[in-house]
């Protein structure tokens, strides 16, 4: 909200005064007479015309009358002053009548001539040498002569000026007071400023110990305050190596000056406005030891290190500073005048760096919360280069624009205005990082920003920059003029510049400058730092960026932030523009770079080849060009490129390759990663990082194989088990040379003639030497995704496992990828089998029965003796045929064919489940061969065919060829302790 004027926010002390209120203790004029005491103490010359004989200036006395009780002509007492800008001594009292109220008041000023009559000199707007008052005891003010309170009148200053024009025409200041008006003054800041009336006085003053004579009299010449005019004050000491260039404190001082603060009408036109500005008395103070870095935020450890330090002394005393002038400081009223000071004074240091931020152009108090201005600040532009400070029109406008800064802080003002967002495009300010200094808009001048220059933008709901949804046909929503004004904002975290107006203005960088409803991140660029809240280098989406009448919101008073005014630590400061990010902002080259690879998709094995290009986008030329590639593995390889002009494209060679390796997942994404840097020909880095990265992705296609076993959970010894082999290819790369190899363990017979399965059938069938079969499918390719594909058979464990044992069968897939570049490891599972058995029949028969009853030889009886013993398999073809069974039942009287007989009998005894290879036998001979059980038995026998018959095994051949004709005759088993039957020996 602007600031509302300090004449209206004093109407309602006046009325209090009206009234007979007390005001901060005063009391109303009582007495039946008063003093009043006039002083006309500055004439400036306006217009010198002494005519034939006499030359100028001007010699000037005055003429005072006081309720009319009589002109008193000053000539012979005061007369004369001379020059340009005189300081005079001509003071007037008179005692009056109160009940005269209020008092008719004469002040005339005239030349003294030698060859004429003397002239009167034109200083009222009437152009009159009288100036007609009437001043009001009650009140302290004064009325007339067309005099404005931007003149002193209506507002208890005790002082105003008044102004002619034309032939021997002057501006003079004067003042009149009385006791009680003086004490009134003394608690009235009628121009708002911060500083009582009475200080401002010429005359008067700040009383600080109250002792009735003033410490510091800032009416007087010395310091030139006035009290209807808003005056600030900053004592600018300096390092002796970075003493303030000539006229970089007047640049500042004429910025405030013509500040649009405290309009009134133009007496020559009514119609138009005119502003009283601000006298910044920026006084440039003395030389201080040289301290880089300086300590700001906090009290450094040595005795002299820090800002409070040299401001206050360490230790700290009344007068063991360099706050002040030598003259305060040697004075015995040193710590009354330096009290009185700090009521009034902001100070600040022209130094070379300050050890929080190096580098940076310097800091002040300023505080998110309110009171948001502090009194102290640095400027430290000393420890920049050339070319920074080349960049930023050179070390005076680089010192005024810093100095104008962070000033602008203690005064309140943010780099957002009323806070702290930064780079706001509506911002037209030199708190704005983007235009502290005027290397972004030449025309930029040295100012704040203000509503009665347009430049206070985006004060409205209606015009604040949505960055959700921006309106580019409306621009920043205002154009300012005298001087037109260009905005800077970010497309992509890059600068941009254009002419700040209520037209067309591209927000995105796409589709042209009239789009409706953009989103942008207008704020953020990365050439600015900080990347935090208070710089412009992280992107920062969604914001509303309002702006802000600087001038109509300052923080006059210094003494309001109390953490500030106690001169201790300053915590939480917020960072300002570096050296770096100056030069940054005016960098000439800007590199972006772009890859691609020639294969977006890859199978292990392959070589991606990619292509890289560096671009300058300029408008210099870009040297130093540096490419890091990293490869997807994590390997960096650098190129080198020859400089670059602007729009020049270069592609990097060699280029740079990455092979596939075999062991790359499935679905992996490889990304090849590029990063450029380069310089402009000054040197400096392209800050624009964002497009100085690129990457390329190519994606890995691999088979992945999986496998699951199957397998019948349990079966009686000699029946089919099923296996169910299930795989897939769930990659999505092709697999080639896919290869199935199942492991049945020793016990398990397979053939493909006994095969129960639906398929397919195996390519071979391997019987090893430890008694486990291999069963091998060569597939070959099976495609990326492929589903489930599956392989049924059966095989048949041997009668002669006994129950309770467990037959594990394992499976495993082998398989190279598509272009069989790479093989992988193969993937296996198992299942496993239980033998369980069904109670015999106790029944077993003898070999001649099995012999002459053919039709009992069911072909899954014959398979579970094929599955047994194959050496009756003479044709081989994995299958017992009812003539193989034959043939071996007609065999001769040799002892190897009987006891092949007696053995195959045995078979179809347990193959029927008459007897179960654990069913226990017991007799003479078997006790003798120790032989426990059918299974033992069977054994024995297959191992003795394998012996040739001789002497020496005759007596092994009779002996099991009695045993199995015992078993076969039911005569030996022992069937346990509930059956019937005995054993027969």
């Amino acid at each position: 909200m602007p600031r509302v004027s300090s004449y209206f926010r004093l109407f309602a002390v006046f009325l209090l005064v009206l009234a007979g209120v007390s005001v901060a203790g005063a009391t109303p004029a009582q007495a039946a007479t008063q003093d009043i005491t006039i002083s006309l103490y500055r004439v400036v010359e306006l217009s010198c015309d002494e005519g034939a004989g006499e030359a100028c200036g001007n010699d000037y006395y005055p003429k005072f009358e006081i309720d009319h009780q009589g002109l008193f002509d000053g000539r012979d007492t005061y007369c004369c002053a001379h020059g340009a800008d005189i300081r005079t001594n001509w003071v007037r009292t008179a005692t009056v009548d109160t009940s005269h109220n209020p008092v008719d008041i004469q002040m005339q000023l005239w030349d003294q001539d030698d060859l004429t009559q003397d002239d009167p000199i034109r200083w009222t707007k009437s152009g009159s040498a009288d100036l007609n008052l009437r001043f009001d005891l009650n009140t302290c003010t004064f009325t007339g002569s067309g005099l404005t309170p931007q003149q002193g009148a209506d507002v208890p200053t005790l002082a105003g000026e008044s102004e002619g024009s034309g032939e021997d025409s002057a501006r003079g200041y004067f003042t009149i007071t009385t006791p009680f008006c003086v004490g009134l003054a003394d608690t009235v800041d009628s121009d708002g400023d911060g500083i009582m009336n009475t200080w401002e006085v010429d005359g008067k003053g700040l009383d600080f110990d109250k002792d009735g004579t003033p410490d510091l009299p800032l009416g007087d010449a010395a310091y030139g305050a006035v009290p209807y005019r808003k005056d600030l004050f900053v004592e600018a000491d300096y390092m002796a190596a970075d003493k303030p260039q000539p006229g970089a404190l007047t640049d500042v001082v004429n910025a405030f000056a013509q500040a649009p603060v405290d309009e009134y009408p133009d007496p020559g036109n009514p119609a138009k406005k005119k502003y009283r500005g601000i006298n910044l008395h920026a006084v440039e103070g003395e030389s201080l030891p040289n301290v880089t870095p300086l300590t700001f935020y906090s009290s450094g450890p040595g005795p002299q290190d820090d800002f409070n330090d040299l401001k206050s002394g360490n230790p700290a005393g009344p007068c063991t500073g360099f706050f002040g002038t030598p003259a305060d400081r040697s004075s015995p009223n040193c710590a009354n005048i330096l009290q009185a000071k700090r009521q009034v004074y902001r100070y600040m240091i022209f130094g070379n760096s300050y050890a929080e931020s190096p580098g940076s152009s310097g800091s002040s108090e300023w505080s998110a919360a309110g009171p948001q201005g502090g009194n102290d600040f640095l400027v430290t532009v000393g420890s920049w280069g050339t070319l920074a400070l080349n960049n930023v029109g050179g070390r005076r406008n680089a010192e005024a624009s810093t100095f104008m800064h962070e000033l602008g802080h203690t005064l309140s003002l943010g780099h957002g205005g009323d806070d702290f967002a930064n780079c706001k495009p509506n911002y037209l300010s030199v708190m704005n990082y983007t235009l502290q200094f005027a290397n972004n808009d030449s025309a930029r001048p040295l100012d704040y920003s203000s509503a009665a220059k347009r430049t206070a933008l985006g004060t409205t709901p209606a015009t604040v920059l949505d960055e959700a949804s921006l309106n580019e046909n409306n621009g920043v929503h205002g154009t300012p003029a005298d001087p037109a004004r260009n905005t800077v904002y970010g497309i992509g975290g890059k600068l941009r510049v254009a002419p700040a107006t209520n037209g067309p203005i591209d927000w995105n960088g796409t589709n042209g400058n009239t789009e409706a409803n953009v989103p942008a991140d207008i704020n953020y660029i990365s050439s600015i730092g900080p990347a935090d809240q208070f710089g412009c280098s992280a992107t920062s989406p969604g914001q509303t960026h309002d702006g802000f009448d600087d001038w109509a919101h300052i923080q006059y008073n210094p003494r309001l932030n109390t953490t500030f005014f106690a001169d201790g630590a300053r915590p939480n400061l917020p960072p300002e523009l570096t050296e770096e990010t100056v030069l940054a902002m005016s960098q000439k080259a800007d590199l972006a770079i772009a890859k691609s690879a020639d294969r977006p998709d890859a199978a292990g094995g392959d070589t991606v080849r990619y292509t890289t290009t560096v671009t300058d986008l300029g408008p210099g030329t870009a040297t130093d060009i540096r490419v890091t590639d990293t490869l997807p593995d994590a390997t960096t390889q650098q190129r080198s490129l020859p400089d670059l002009n602007n729009g020049a494209v270069a592609t990097v060679t060699p280029g740079f390759t990455y092979q596939v390796p075999c062991d790359t997942k499935d679905g992996t994404v490889l990304t090849n990663r590029v990063t450029v840097t380069g310089t402009d020909t000054d040197g400096v880095p392209d800050p624009y990082t964002d497009d100085n990265k690129a990457q390329a992705t190519t994606t890995v296609h691999a088979p992945v194989l999986t496998v699951d076993k199957s397998a019948t959970a349990a079966v009686n010894a000699g029946e089919a088990i099923t296996y169910t082999i299930t795989y897939a290819n769930t990659g999505s790369g092709d697999a080639s040379g896919v290869t199935v190899t199942d492991t049945l363990p020793a016990g398990v017979y397979y053939s493909q003639a006994l095969d129960l399965g639906t398929g397919p059938e195996p390519a071979s069938v391997t019987l090893n030497g430890d008694g486990t079969r291999t069963l091998v499918w060569n597939i070959g390719a099976v495609p990326a995704n492929s589903g489930e594909l599956r392989i049924v058979f059966t095989a048949r464990p041997t009668l002669l496992a006994p129950a309770g044992t467990t037959y594990t069968d394992t499976v495993s897939v082998s398989y190279r990828n598509a272009a069989g570049a790479c093989t992988f490891a193969p993937v296996t599972d198992s299942a496993t089998t239980s033998i369980t058995v069904v109670p015999p029949t106790r029944d077993p028969l003898s070999q001649g029965f099995w012999k002459n009853h053919e039709a009992l030889w069911t072909a899954e009886f014959l398979a579970r003796i094929q599955a047994t013993d194959q050496r009756y398999d003479t044709d081989r073809n994995g299958a017992l045929s009812v003539s193989e069974g034959t043939a071996a039942f007609n065999g001769s009287n040799a002892p190897k064919s009987i006891l092949g007989k007696q053995l195959l009998a045995a078979y179809f005894n347990l193959a029927t489940r008459r007897i179960n290879a654990g069913t226990a036998i017991s007799s003479r001979t078997t006790q003798s061969l120790g032989l426990g059980n059918v299974r033992e038995a069977v054994i024995y026998a297959q191992d003795t065919l394998l012996l040739p018959v001789n002497s020496g095994t005759s007596p092994r051949y009779s002996a099991i060829i009695g045993v199995l004709d015992d078993i076969n005759a039911n005569r030996i088993e022992v069937y346990g302790p509930s059956s019937a039957s005995r054993s027969r020996g």
